[in-house]
């Protein structure tokens, strides 16, 4: 192959010799839509002149996006649901349990109706009988809607990338089978407690006691028996715990992962029966290891009998024979919703029943607060006479 040479003042054109004599050549390079590197090359002009007008003329659609965009056309979902997850994975803006997620909903239900389908060809009128489908097959609206999520996310990337010319999926009509029903009136909460204490040993009820405290199940399964600590408090002659919660396990995290968001690192604080209950838990996780001569960088609070840690989805297991018992349906996201609740009625403090809970806001303000040991004790004790 003959040797290029650029030509002067003429960026993109290049002169080389042949048996027939001098002629010129035009080379760019540039980043298709899947984000990999081509190079546009052409050659055999004679005049200097007319590979000049041919690299401007590549530049413009270059510039026009008709390049990336003709590639657009031919790219499916599946290609470019593949480079959005792995570009997001490795800037740090997913989660390896938020790829995982997403991953799962889009392989289950986006995948098998649009996976082969060009970004382009996917239209209004089809994605709304597959919306539609989704619906009157049963699936939750919070399903739907997360489906619907993982499905813009793709083609708003692909848009913003100019692989599509526009995102014509916004704005689409989503139903569904109506939310679990999140009330839970005081007066249940006590007959279903009172049928966890008959229908549960002490350590299982310790678990579901803890999860009264409003925690998200991944917290309540990534405590260990060195986020609590027991102080005695002088002043009401009464033993304290200090929960710190840094940790969740989830069925994606089995050996603990990082929590939900920042906000969600805290400390709580509880006292009362909650104690003795967080007392005997200790005490029977570390009596649980030892009689399995189990010596583990993770103390876990909650164990089985063979002294590993208890998988995440245990706790609704246990819920759901109460639930079974009682005739009262109770689950570990619905205390969480029925602590908010009861705090607020009590009249405590917003904010502070937002450090409590985790949450990130209730306004900007509040993210520049911080709880303290009276406000969570505050918090606690409007949940304390209910246990």
């Amino acid at each position: 192959m003959p040797k290029w040479t650029p030509y002067k003042r003429h960026p993109g054109v290049y002169e080389y010799q042949t048996k027939k004599g001098k002629r010129f050549g035009v080379r760019r390079t540039y980043d298709d839509a899947m984000g990999e590197r081509k190079e546009f090359s052409k050659s055999g002009f004679i005049h200097w002149q007319d590979a000049d007008i041919e690299i401007k003329q590549f530049e413009a659609k270059l510039a026009r996006g008709e390049v990336s965009g003709s590639l657009g056309h031919r790219m499916t979902v599946d290609q470019y649901y593949q480079q959005m997850a792995k570009r997001k994975m490795k800037m740090g803006i997913w989660r390896e349990s938020t790829a995982r997620a997403n991953g799962n909903f889009y392989s289950k239900y986006l995948k098998p109706a649009f996976g082969k389908t060009p970004l382009q060809d996917v239209s209004r009128a089809k994605y709304q009988r597959f919306l539609d489908e989704l619906s009157q097959s049963g699936l939750a609206l919070t399903t739907v809607h997360t489906i619907d999520a993982v499905m813009k996310s793709i083609m708003n990337a692909a848009e913003f990338e100019d692989v599509i010319d526009k995102n014509r999926l916004r704005g689409m009509q989503i139903n569904g089978k109506a939310p679990r029903n999140k009330d839970l009136e005081p007066h249940s909460f006590e007959l279903w407690l009172n049928a966890a204490k008959i229908t549960l040993d002490k350590y299982e009820m310790a678990l579901v006691i803890t999860a009264t405290l409003g925690l998200r199940r991944g917290e309540v399964m990534g405590l260990r028996n060195e986020s609590i600590k027991i102080s005695h408090d002088q002043i009401n002659d009464a033993d304290v715990a200090q929960i710190s919660i840094d940790m969740q396990r989830n069925t994606n995290e089995l050996n603990g992962g990082p929590l939900k968001t920042k906000s969600s690192y805290r400390t709580i604080w509880a006292f009362g029966k909650t104690v003795d209950y967080l007392k005997y838990a200790m005490v029977t996780a570390n009596n649980l290891r030892q009689r399995n001569h189990i010596q583990a960088e993770k103390h876990w609070l909650w164990l089985n009998n063979d002294g590993n840690p208890l998988h995440p989805t245990h706790l609704n297991r246990l819920m759901r024979r109460v639930s079974n018992e009682s005739g009262i349906e109770v689950y570990p996201h619905l205390l969480r919703h029925y602590f908010a609740t009861q705090a607020i009625a009590a009249n405590k403090p917003q904010i502070d029943v937002m450090h409590y809970l985790g949450h990130k806001n209730l306004q900007m303000t509040a993210d520049y607060t911080r709880s303290t040991k009276a406000a969570s004790l505050n918090v606690f004790n409007s949940i304390d006479k209910f246990l």
